[in-house]
């Protein structure tokens, strides 16, 4: 193996010294991790997009849908369900620790690609049937514009592409391209030295040099350092926004710097379309008087006359200036952007800005619970646990891009708004789809001033250990869909009442201290969750849901917990 790749496998093995697996299936989640957190932008736990079995010619499959990862239909369709103009991505992978690429394998690799999107005769098991689930529910939502594909073939050695596999790569795009389903296919091949840069690219701050003449001083604020006004070249803006060159030449705008998800971008939109009509007309100096310009707040500023090197910076206002710029590139260095620049380590005041700057757009649920004073608590205490039960709440996009943890212990705030929705108020059935029915009835009694950072720790080390069982295959892979009632039901245990939160300190005490108990007793847990799934896996037998989405969809159902909550407490009635 190169000795480099090497180095960066071991370091990637130490960041994520719980999971379990040789150095191929290590470096088959360091080519994802690379890939879609160097190259793409994007930011993803990329052990979530691996393939854990030995499936016919694929190691990975990350499903997109508004740049959020999802491995099954429920995911995919709580994504969907928020906002419009939604736009998917297929991301497929094949890595091998060889020294050169071969003809047989990206043929096989290419077969299993196209196998995935027709018959299915080459693919089975629960992880694909689920990512199936989410395939369609993307398909399903294509109204405005097709999914894209990009598939990468990864190895350890040159990447040399020869003119067989070249005419194999081209090949398989006419034919992957006559089904009709995308916007646009990729097929890339990768070798040694890319997966080098877009490791380094995935593991370091956002960082950027750009030239800013004219910057006017804003005048001085406690909580920022220094900020500037004034206006730039649109090539500086794209210095900022582009990732480095792809093996292909290609620049990809870096998704995991927008406040805004850049995937809300509409390109069809008749106001997009219309600027870029007036740019591709010659009309490039009315630009900066018609836009609104965009918003950068960075943590380090270092300014040398007027050149400006930033470091982990967020482009928090001007996704759809941008996107529109990264578009008509050939003209950028005749365009002008108006610019904020702000220099700022204060998390809660970034926070403030990106709410401030964003008015005129929805908030996103994560930056709305981010705010909450709890939270930063709770991040605080998260992050103090020791060992195995370190837990990163991520309040901020990409706030721990650059720390070698594993990505599975980093959580959103909606993370732990569905365990809550499940764990605290007894909502199993909801907690996976419903967020705009949870939020609405639930935001007044969560994450409270009164509440207890060490519950809402506990539920999320549940969730984290839950995945990690069933990651190891210590839980088989088919009770995955069960985790909200096994979350529910671990709670209900050792406290009948959907009022947890609410209960005196020490009552709260003795619910954490017998929860943890279980948790922390991997035995002890796993056991548990059987118990869950094979109750569960009873009254499903007696429906007519035979589908692993028919499973998911009767799950989902109030009727079904009504029968889950009168059974199964019933038969466990001498533990509660």
């Amino acid at each position: 193996m190169n000795p480099i790749i090497r180095a960066q496998l071991n370091d990637f093995k130490n960041a994520n010294a719980n999971e379990e697996g040789d150095d191929s299936d290590f470096f088959e989640v360091m080519s994802i991790f690379a890939v879609e957190n160097g190259i793409l932008g994007e930011n993803i736990d990329p052990f979530r997009a691996h393939l854990k079995g030995q499936e016919f010619g694929l190691d990975g499959i990350a499903i997109s849908v508004q740049g959020i990862l999802c491995t099954d239909a429920d995911e995919a369709a709580s994504v969907l369900s928020v906002g419009k103009n939604h736009v998917g991505s297929f991301h497929m992978y094949q890595s091998k620790t060889s020294d050169s690429l071969d003809y047989g394998q990206i043929s096989k690799f290419l077969d299993a690609v196209y196998d995935f999107f027709t018959e299915l005769n080459l693919l089975s098991g629960d992880q694909i049937e689920d990512l199936v689930g989410a395939r369609d529910q993307v398909f399903s939502a294509a109204t405005r514009s097709n999914p894209d594909l990009k598939c990468y073939f990864c190895t350890t050695g040159s990447g040399e592409i020869s003119d067989a596999i070249a005419s194999l790569v081209l090949s398989n795009k006419s034919r992957l391209s006559a089904l009709n389903l995308f916007g646009s296919i990729d097929i890339v091949c990768l070798g040694a030295r890319d997966i080098q840069q877009a490791f380094r690219s995935a593991t370091n701050a956002s960082s950027a040099t750009i030239f800013f003449p004219k910057a006017i001083t804003l005048p001085e604020h406690d909580n920022i350092d220094e900020a500037y006004i004034g206006y730039v070249g649109a090539d500086q803006v794209l210095e900022m926004a582009l990732v480095n060159p792809d093996p292909t030449g290609g620049r990809h705008v870096n998704r995991a710097i927008f406040y805004d998800n850049v995937r809300d971008f509409n390109p069809d939109s008749e106001i997009n379309k219309s600027i870029l009509t007036e740019l591709e007309s010659g009309d490039f100096s009315s630009f900066v008087f018609k836009n609104n310009g965009i918003t950068v707040v960075a943590k380090s500023i270092s300014r040398k006359g007027d050149t400006f090197t930033i470091e982990d910076y967020q482009i928090v206002n001007g996704c759809q200036t941008t996107n529109i710029l990264a578009q008509a590139r050939e003209y950028a260095e005749k365009i002008s952007v108006p610019l904020r620049l702000i220099g700022s380590s204060n998390g809660d005041f970034i926070s403030k800005v990106i709410i401030g700057t964003n008015k005129q757009n929805e908030v996103r649920e994560d930056q709305f619970w981010a705010l909450l004073p709890f939270m930063k608590d709770l991040e605080i205490y998260c992050s103090g646990q020791d060992g195995d039960e370190k837990i990163l709440i991520e309040r901020r996009d990409n706030q721990y891009k650059d720390v070698a943890i594993e990505r599975t212990r980093i959580k959103k705030p909606s993370d732990l708004m569905k365990v809550a929705a499940a764990a605290f108020f007894f909502q199993p059935n909801r907690a996976a789809r419903d967020h705009r029915g949870i939020r609405k009835e639930f935001s007044e009694k969560i994450f409270l001033p009164g509440h207890s950072v060490e519950l809402y720790h506990m539920a999320a080390f549940a969730l984290y250990k839950f995945e990690y069982l069933v990651r190891t295959s210590r839980v088989p892979r088919t009770f995955a869909i069960n985790k909200f009632y096994v979350l529910y039901a671990l709670v209900r245990q050792f406290w009948n009442t959907p009022n947890i939160l609410e209960a005196t300190p020490r009552k709260r005490a003795a619910v954490h201290k017998s929860v943890m108990g279980v948790i922390r007793d991997n035995d002890a847990y796993v056991a548990h969750i059987e118990k869950v799934s094979k109750h569960i896996e009873a009254l499903v037998s007696n429906s007519s849901a035979k589908t692993r989405e028919q499973i998911r969809d009767f799950i989902r159902t109030e009727t079904f917990s009504d029968s889950f909550n009168q059974s199964y407490f019933m038969e466990n009635a001498e533990e509660i």
